[in-house]
């Protein structure tokens, strides 16, 4: 198999996952914040159901406790484009995937020239 023919099956694979990934993936994850709530009894562990309140409160302790209140607005807040439901999730993760094999793509560019 040609390296070119390699390279374009697995562009399509991960584009594949990307348009399945919103489908499969759970509606109720539990990375960082989910684990950051619980600590501060903002949810429970294995809950989904936030207490807005408390999380706020969460949110201020740490602040006050780090002095760091740096925060931003995400272009495309939880993996969606808002607004556009399943799609928005769909079209937000097809487009990171191929911002990130365009910014590999060029990386590897670099690396392989002569002058490295």
């Amino acid at each position: 198999m040609e390296t070119k023919q390699f390279v374009m099956i697995g562009i399509a694979i991960a584009l594949a996952i990307a348009v399945a990934a919103p489908f499969l993936a759970s509606g109720n994850p539990d990375g960082l914040e989910s684990a950051f709530f619980s600590i501060y009894d903002a949810k429970h562990f294995t809950g989904s159901e936030l207490d807005e309140e408390a999380a706020a409160a969460a949110e201020e302790q740490a602040i006050t406790a780090t002095g760091n209140d740096f925060s931003y607005e995400a272009l495309m807040p939880d993996y969606t484009i808002p607004g556009l439901d399943k799609t928005g999730e769909v079209f937000a993760i097809v487009l990171g995937t191929l911002l990130m094999l365009a910014l590999v793509y060029g990386v590897a560019r670099v690396a392989a020239r002569p002058d490295n």
